[in-house]
């Protein structure tokens, strides 16, 4: 992704800043699956998070998402907040990684998805 929007640094930043948004707030729609013990949502939501997270290469996003999928798929959610912690810390590092990058133009705006 990087080298295809090489030539436009403010594009990686707006693509970078849009799934910042979008997956803090799927993970704060695994914990209201979580909360309300919701197995196909966890499920779905962790997918997302996953498929995304590859898609612009946070894979240790994307590893802690796997587990949280397989636990929605199964609907056994001892472990589950656990995992969800390691999902938050690994997209705060991802989201400090590309402001260190790229600038504090990456973080959602102030009433975003995030």
């Amino acid at each position: 992704m990087q080298k295809a929007t090489a030539s436009n640094p403010s594009e990686l930043a707006e693509l970078y800043r849009d799934y910042l948004a979008e997956a803090h707030e799927a993970l704060a729609q695994l914990r209201d699956a979580l909360a309300r013990k919701d197995g196909e949502h966890f499920r779905e939501r962790a997918h997302y998070v996953r498929g995304s997270s590859l898609i612009v290469g946070a894979r240790a996003v994307a590893s802690c998402c796997a587990d949280l999928e397989l636990i929605g798929r199964n609907s056994e959610f001892r472990s589950a907040a656990h995992f969800l912690d390691q999902a938050s810390a690994a997209l705060a590092n991802v989201e400090a990684e590309l402001a260190n990058k790229l600038g504090r133009s990456v973080f959602p705006a102030a009433g975003s998805a995030a």
